[in-house]
């Protein structure tokens, strides 16, 4: 791939619409690390499913804690000022019930066993699948305690910058991606980043992007009836002909066939 090359097929203008996709109730979920790379990717990860506040001491964090209305609190153990054991035994003392999921890149079973006694949901070691942590986070706040249940498509080792891309290729996988400018955006070469994500995700970058926007397009389809060519741009395909093959040979049949034996729309 080229320089100038993009990634996509084309362009799609404006993200696709969400439709009732949106919670009617956002939840606030307090993120406490003092690191930015991890407090954007979390942010990343997140934002479209809960409202975030951020905090970088233990001192600001239950300040926070004392005053909002949270939801959950996701807790790195190493802090600037505090441990997240010591923040943790303090936010308990104001807030008994609020789920917390800590994450540390100095776990031991020591610290794991005194965050669990001190009752915590989840705990996870960095560098950790940040997948994992979207589901820990959705089951607490939805009421649902229990580690487990199905995970969405990952990277296969934690890779920081891997897992920034595949987040930043599911959130714009409507858009006019490059190499170039993804790679940018995590912090790497683009042969860096080609080569790491081949490693990681066992696929090229571009072959992810195309099964994101096909997947993407086959949930269009089965919803409501919008015209084909309308389904091509909306996951950025500008090119008719092109999605027409290139969907055919992921699924077998046409997206017009697709749509027509659709649960949904039968």
């Amino acid at each position: 791939m080229t320089s100038d090359e993009h990634v996509s097929t084309s362009i799609a203008h404006g993200a696709p619409a969400r439709g009732g996709r949106e919670a009617l109730h956002r939840q606030r979920v307090l993120i406490v690390d003092d690191d930015p790379a991890i407090q954007e990717l979390v942010a990343l990860l997140l934002h479209t499913t809960c409202d975030l506040t951020h905090a970088s001491t233990g001192a600001e964090a239950l300040h926070v804690v004392r005053r909002e209305t949270l939801a959950a609190v996701v807790l790195d153990y190493r802090l600037p000022d505090l441990t997240g054991l010591q923040v943790l035994s303090e936010l308990r003392s104001v807030r008994p019930c609020l789920p917390v999921i800590m994450v540390t890149a100095y776990g031991s079973e020591s610290v794991c066993a005194a965050a669990l006694k001190l009752g915590i949901q989840d705990y996870f070691s960095k560098p950790f699948n940040v997948f994992e942590l979207r589901q820990s986070v959705l089951r607490v706040i939805s009421g649902d305690l229990q580690r487990g249940g199905p995970c969405e498509p990952a990277p296969r080792q934690p890779d920081l910058a891997i897992q920034k891309t595949v987040l930043l290729i599911q959130q714009r996988y409507w858009d006019r991606l490059t190499l170039a400018g993804l790679a940018r955006e995590v912090g790497l070469s683009r042969y860096g980043l080609s080569h790491r994500f081949r490693a990681v995700m066992g696929m090229t970058l571009r072959g992810y992007l195309l099964r994101e926007r096909l997947e993407k397009a086959k949930e269009l389809l089965t919803g409501a009836r919008i015209q084909v060519t309308e389904v091509a741009l909306t996951v950025g395909f500008g090119d008719l002909p092109r999605f027409d093959k290139l969907f055919k040979r992921y699924t077998g049949v046409t997206p017009s066939a697709y749509r027509d034996n659709a649960p949904a729309n039968q």
